[in-house]
């Protein structure tokens, strides 16, 4: 069975190994080596990346008997070979920072708020821990991220420990798997103590820090979304680069963003709801304007136009008003938006139009017997609706 060097050292990026197997694996190529420093996708964290003789390893996998599995577009040898293999730099300290983070803030969560780690996920972007809690309060994720930085700060030691069922009895391991024999238990300093297999930095200087970006809700419990080290730090300085370029807009400082751009939010749904109204009294006059350019369509008046101008609630109403008042069909377009209606007494029913041409077309739409709307329409296809609605109501 591979000799897993990062067992031991996480730090290395460098090694020499024999190959003892080779095969094909999905259309592409496996090598398994006698002693790797690869870590393969296990326990919630990602796969390294790197060269082995120079040929990219693309992923790297366990096999169901414990192997671990190089995977490559070309083979990279044959058994017996000797490979030198080199571990991706920048990918390894990625996920060394997000696990050695994820364990000092599942510890942090159960000091602060007494929630457990159920799960976890390290992915390419960010991070995810699942608690046993339905919610964490605001105040909680501040403190619990707080907590989590003083460690970062304070440098504790991460060490690896190989521990028998005899010396398991003196550490304060924070959650026992359910596995006989020998564990490896990462400790970081008196803070947190859990058995693991991944790779993880050798001080907790070496996280950089850590953020928490979000939560949600999933399976009745709260997971939360961090970032740590050098994914942290890009997340940060693309914030900061937002934030100061609407400053500068607005002309206000950082601090005052928020209240800024809340007043700006309410005096722009003033501004539409005014200009919603102003749109509404000018509708009718509107309407007798179109009502005029209505024409015979077969059996039934019709007046089907673009309207470019209006917002979705006025081109709605003005549907209604022109249809009723040339006691016909209207129907008209807005952005990608459809509106068709009917008057009281013709035997059309407009929502059925609208589900037919919605079926034909590949659109979303429906509605009541008077007035109808579909969404997600091409606007250079305007005439084909229209066409194929007004053979509808002469069939």
């Amino acid at each position: 069975m591979t000799d897993r060097l990062y067992y031991r050292n996480s730090a290395l990026l460098t090694f020499e190994a024999e190959i003892v197997d080779t095969g094909a694996f999905e259309n592409r190529f496996y090598t398994v080596l006698d002693r790797s420093a690869f870590y393969p996708t296990s326990g919630g964290q990602l796969f390294d990346t790197g060269t082995l003789n120079e040929i990219a390893v693309i992923d790297v996998i366990e096999s169901e008997d414990k192997e671990v599995l190089h995977i490559t577009e070309v083979p990279v040898g044959k058994e017996g070979d000797t490979v030198t293999g080199k571990v991706d730099k920048q990918r390894r300290l990625k996920n060394r920072q997000v696990h050695t983070a994820q364990h000092i803030l599942s510890q942090a969560f159960i000091k602060v708020c007494g929630a457990e780690t159920v799960s976890v996920h390290l992915g390419e972007e960010y991070a995810t821990i699942e608690l046993n809690a339905a919610d964490i309060s605001d105040d909680n994720l501040l403190k619990t991220e707080k907590l989590a930085n003083k460690v970062v700060e304070d440098n504790l030691p991460v060490d690896i420990i190989f521990a028998d069922d005899e010396l398991l009895k003196y550490l304060p391991i924070r959650k026992i798997p359910e596995r006989e024999g020998e564990l490896r238990v990462i400790k970081i300093g008196d803070f947190e103590c859990s058995a693991c297999g991944g790779t993880h930095c050798n001080r907790t200087a070496e996280v950089g820090f850590i953020k928490i970006v979000g939560t949600e809700k999933i399976r009745g419990h709260v997971q939360i979304k961090f970032l740590a080290g050098n994914l942290a730090l890009m997340d940060y300085m693309n914030r900061f680069m937002v934030t100061n370029r609407l400053s500068k807009a607005f002309t206000c400082h950082v601090n005052d963003l928020p209240d800024k751009i809340e007043k700006l939010t309410q005096d722009y749904k003033t501004a539409q709801k005014k200009i919603t109204q102003l749109q509404k009294e000018l509708l009718p006059a509107r309407a007798e304007l179109l009502a005029g350019e209505a024409k015979m369509a077969g059996k039934v008046k019709a007046c089907c136009r673009i309207i470019s101008d209006l917002d979705n609630n006025a081109v709605n109403f003005l549907t209604a008003l022109v249809a009723d008042k040339i006691k016909g069909l209207a129907l008209f377009m807005t952005g990608e938006w459809l509106f068709l209606a009917v008057a009281d007494k013709t035997p059309f029913d407009a929502g059925e139009l609208m589900k037919q041409l919605a079926l034909q077309m590949q659109l979303k739409g429906g509605g009541s017997r008077k007035a109808a709307q579909a969404g997600g329409i091409e606007p250079d296809k305007f005439e084909e609706y229209k066409d194929f609605i007004l053979k509808l109501v002469n069939e």
